[in-house]
């Protein structure tokens, strides 16, 4: 080799050096990049869903008015084609994310009931669900309306 190419070639290294620093630098903002839209999506996504409930929400509170007022005509006027009717109705709500909050038995519990009545009994057990509460997707959409138990002093 001449003189004039190892000269060249030593020239090159430092550059060869600068870019593969550059093509690490680059790599690394290309990967937090992709992570930043991927949480990005992410969030979009949750947002989404969580206006998509709020919509619906409303609409299920206002039905659950009238499932009430058919368990209570169900309760005078037990027939079989009433039923049925409460229980498609139920089925549609359901798999619209609606569950029943079970209290029952239960302990006490604020966040998804309220006590109406405090009466002699097993100390804060649900004793009496006055009102049916529930949940749409995970969320306490309407609270169980209760009689808790508790030891009355004599």
């Amino acid at each position: 080799m001449t003189a004039k190419k190892t000269k060249q070639k030593t020239n090159l290294v430092p550059e060869i050096l600068k870019m593969e620093e550059k093509i690490k630098d680059l790599e690394e903002k290309l990967s937090r990049a992709l992570a930043d839209y991927a949480n990005l999506q992410k969030r979009q996504d949750e947002q989404h869903q969580f206006y998509a409930t709020l919509a619906i929400s409303s609409f299920i509170s206002q039905a659950l008015g009238v499932l009430d007022e058919l368990h209570l005509a169900y309760k005078h006027l037990p027939d079989p084609g009433l039923k049925m009717a409460i229980d498609r109705f139920e089925s549609v709500l359901k798999n619209q994310g609606l569950e029943e909050i079970k209290a029952l038995g239960e302990n006490f519990d604020p966040e998804t009931m309220e006590c109406l009545q405090v009466v002699e009994g097993e100390p804060d057990k649900v004793i009496e669900i006055r009102q049916q509460g529930y949940t749409l997707s995970g969320r306490c959409l309407r609270p169980a309306q209760v009689i808790v138990g508790k030891k009355l002093k004599q």
